[in-house]
């Protein structure tokens, strides 16, 4: 019977595949498992068929049985990732379906979720299940954890290991398990044989088929002692989150950024990190025939003749040699009572220069921030965001200058292109650093027409049609400085304000409404150097006052112009003083009226003139005295008492006319 004819019953080593019993007959495996490493197993099959069709084969699940000299059997379960024939010569390559997630990559956010809730997140999406949670610590939510440019292996296998967990394979006829683990309670005892006897092989022989550690090596290293890491919390940028953690060595290993926002957070970090440098400073080695060896599982040697080698160990890694002629194994393992934490092996995606992203928000919202100033974005790179207020975390806007309740401050509005940078490159630290315009989001002006403007332009929130503006032109013997309220304006000066026009006009126009200017305690002054001064009133009245004196000095004439009446009322006393002429003329008469007396006095003559009659008139007497009198009439006159006349000289008395008549 050729090889190729023969059955897998009975045998030590025999394969289970998708295309049948016994259409393949496995000759020899080898292969390596470990702990947070992707097993992979080479298998040697013949087969009496040169023309299988292996398409049934990879993609699917194959198991490997071995079965030991007391009948225990081991399985080694994996898919068949590849199948390669030569003649009736089969070759197959098995991994864990964990495998498979390296060949998908993706960019995703995953916000407010923990490590392990974003691991089995993955896993669910993908499609697989087959894993175990042994995880026995709390685990932080991520406010924003970003799957960049990786594939799905990477990102769970860089987050675990940040984390500090670890992870191994069970196995079982016809499947896998994935575990998940960061504690010594997940590590079983070997089945069947928890304690391995130490017995070297005899001189001169290769192997031996009872169950036995044939050969074990101890190690010790020098490892870092101390680790300190540091960090910055935004909210409390003032608070020390610096944390020191030391260990055995003196050596120091400092990191930053640290990862944490919070000093306890810290705190368990930095024990992650220095158990997971302490990790190399015990190994042990060795090799062994026994069957049920295999990564993430614990025994106990016995039989050394070293007396503390003799203790528990995890195994961390195993590599398999197994044919029809026998089995053999080396491995590499910890002392149980190591702290074990993976190292970080698996690269975090960088993003080295900048990325451009939209700006997003709650639906029905033009501007969408926080009490720090921070914003909501979408990534062009995002296939699952909606563009709304869920879309990524609040990210931190740079401006050009921010102090302690001052600086410059310009919040980007939702729908426009924010230019956004990364924290050490981390995808998951962004930080807007400008804005950019687009074919949607364009230019205030038109260029290239408008080149030459420069402008500070807002946009009335919510609906538009408005905007405040300080635009700047800059186009030869056309500059300006343009500025725009929407609505109101406020400008407040807590010492001096100065404006200088060098030349041409100064313009206030108000359209309507009203102009008011009040100066509290001071003076107002206003210089016309040369030229002149307009006042118009087109329509309504104008008023003055004075709650002090008034003095107006007119180096030059004076004239008014009043179309209607003119009233002056005067409180107190009123001097009206010309060094030169007085004359007051009205086209009607004029009313000099006096509640006391009435003086009119001249330092020479007075010329009293009417165009008719004149009158003078007194309630009582009436006088008119002079050092002579003279009252002439061209044609007549008459002084005339209604009772009685006196005409009286003191000294003489002249009366003369051309006829004189006394009765």
């Amino acid at each position: 019977m050729s090889d190729a004819d023969q059955k897998q019953s009975g045998q030590s080593l025999s394969i289970t595949t998708p295309l049948g019993a016994d259409k393949l007959i496995l000759r020899e495996l080898t292969g390596r498992e470990g702990i947070c490493e992707l097993f992979q197993f080479d298998i040697t099959a013949i087969a009496s068929d040169a023309a299988l069709d292996m398409s049934k084969v990879v993609g699917k699940s194959v198991t490997v049985t071995l079965t030991g000299p007391d009948s225990t059997k081991r399985y080694i379960n994996g898919i068949c990732v590849r199948a390669v024939q030569m003649e009736k010569t089969y070759s197959l390559q098995l991994r864990p379906w964990l495998w498979q997630l390296g060949l998908t990559a993706d960019c995703k956010i995953f916000q407010d979720k923990s490590v392990p809730e974003i691991v089995k997140a993955v896993f669910g999406d993908l499609g697989f299940s087959d894993f175990k949670d042994s995880l026995t610590g709390s685990y932080t939510a991520r406010e924003y954890c970003v799957q960049y440019n990786e594939t799905a292996l990477d990102f769970v296998c860089r987050l675990m290991e940040d984390e500090g967990i670890f992870w191994f394979f069970t196995f079982a006829d016809g499947t896998h398990t994935l575990v998940l683990a960061d504690d010594a309670s997940a590590h079983k005892d070997l089945p069947v044989l928890a304690t391995l006897p130490y017995l070297p092989l005899p001189s001169g022989k290769e192997w031996l088929e009872d169950d036995r550690v044939d050969s074990f090596l101890l190690e010790t290293a020098m490892v870092p002692g101390k680790y300190q890491t540091d960090d910055y919390f935004l909210e409390t940028p003032s608070t020390e989150l610096k944390v020191n953690v030391a260990g055995t060595g003196s050596l120091q290993v400092y990191e930053y950024p640290g990862g944490y926002t919070k000093k306890d957070a810290g705190d368990a970090r930095g024990k992650v990190r220095l158990a997971e440098l302490e990790v190399a400073a015990k190994r042990a080695s060795g090799s062994s025939t026994v069957r049920g060896v295999a990564a993430g599982l614990k025994f106990t040697l016995s039989g050394h003749p070293r007396s503390d080698a003799n203790a528990a160990y995890v195994l961390h890694g195993v590599s398999h040699s197994v044919s029809l002629g026998g089995y053999s194994n080396s491995f590499e393992a910890l002392p149980a009572d190591t702290t074990f934490r993976p190292a970080r092996r698996t690269p975090r995606p960088r993003i080295p220069g900048t990325q451009t992203a939209i700006v997003v928000g709650k639906s029905g919202e033009e501007v969408w921030t926080d009490k720090f100033g921070r914003i909501k974005v979408q990534f062009h790179w995002d296939q699952v965001g909606k563009k709304d207020e869920n879309s990524s975390c609040w990210v931190r806007v740079a401006q050009g200058w921010a102090g302690k309740n001052w600086g410059a401050f310009f919040l980007p509005r939702v729908g426009q292109e924010v230019v956004v940078s990364f924290l050490e490159g981390d995808p998951d630290r962004p930080l807007v650093t400008g804005s950019v315009y687009n074919g949607e989001q364009q230019v205030p002006y038109t260029l290239p027409d408008d080149q030459t403007k420069s402008t500070i332009k807002t946009n009335t929130s919510k609906g538009g049609g408005g905007y405040n503006e300080l635009r700047f032109e800059d186009k030869k013997d056309s500059e300006e400085i343009y500025l725009q309220a929407q609505k109101d304006m406020k400008v407040l000066i807590k010492n001096s304000r100065t404006t200088t026009i060098n030349e041409a006009d100064d313009t206030l126009t108000l359209d309507k409404g009203n102009r008011a200017t009040t100066i509290t305690k001071g003076n107002d002054t206003l210089t016309i150097t040369e030229g002149d001064r307009t006042f118009s009133v087109a329509k309504g009245k104008e008023t003055y006052g004075v709650k002090g004196t008034r003095a107006i000095t007119v180096e030059g004439g004076e004239t008014k112009t009043n179309k209607d009446k003119v009233t002056w009322k005067v409180s107190g006393d009123f001097s009206l003083k010309v060094d030169g002429n007085i004359t007051i003329e009205a086209g009607g008469s004029v009313t000099l009226k006096s509640g006391t007396g009435l003086t009119v006095q001249s330092g020479t003559s007075m010329d009293l003139k009417a165009g008719t009659a004149l009158t003078a008139k007194a309630s009582t007497d009436a006088k008119v005295q002079g050092l002579n009198a003279t009252l002439q009439g061209d044609v007549g006159a008459t002084v005339k008492g209604s009772a009685t006349g006196t005409i009286d000289g003191g000294g003489m008395l002249t009366v003369k006319g051309g006829l004189v008549k006394i009765n």
